[in-house]
C-alpha cells in the first residue's frame, strides 16, 4: 500500500530526511520537542489555510503562499553553515 503523502507523520519523516537527522540520533527530550514543534507548526499552518488563506482571492492566496515559502527558504539559508555560504 502506498504511503499517505497527506499524513503529518509522513511529512515529519520527510522533514527528518531533509535535515539529515533520524529519531535514533536524538535524545528523548530532543525527539519529543522536535516532534511537538513540527506537529504544532503543521497544525498552525492548517489553521492559517482554513481560516485566513481560504478567504483570499486565488491569485492573492498564491502570492501569500509563495511569500511564506520564501520566508522559510531565507530562514534556512540564514542558518546554513558558514562554509556553505561562501560557496
Amino acid at each position: 500500500m502506498p504511503k499517505n503523502i497527506f499524513s503529518i507523520e509522513h511529512q515529519y519523516q520527510l522533514f527528518l530526511q531533509r535535515i539529515a537527522l533520524s529519531e535514533e540520533q536524538m535524545g528523548s527530550q530532543q525527539r519529543i520537542l522536535l516532534r511537538m514543534t513540527f506537529f504544532g507548526a503543521a497544525g498552525q499552518l492548517l489553521v492559517l489555510m482554513r481560516d485566513d488563506l481560504s478567504r483570499l482571492e486565488e491569485n492573492h492566496g498564491v502570492r501569500v503562499l509563495e511569500d511564506m515559502h520564501d520566508q522559510v527558504m531565507q530562514y534556512f539559508e540564514s542558518i546554513s553553515a558558514p562554509e556553505q555560504k561562501q560557496n
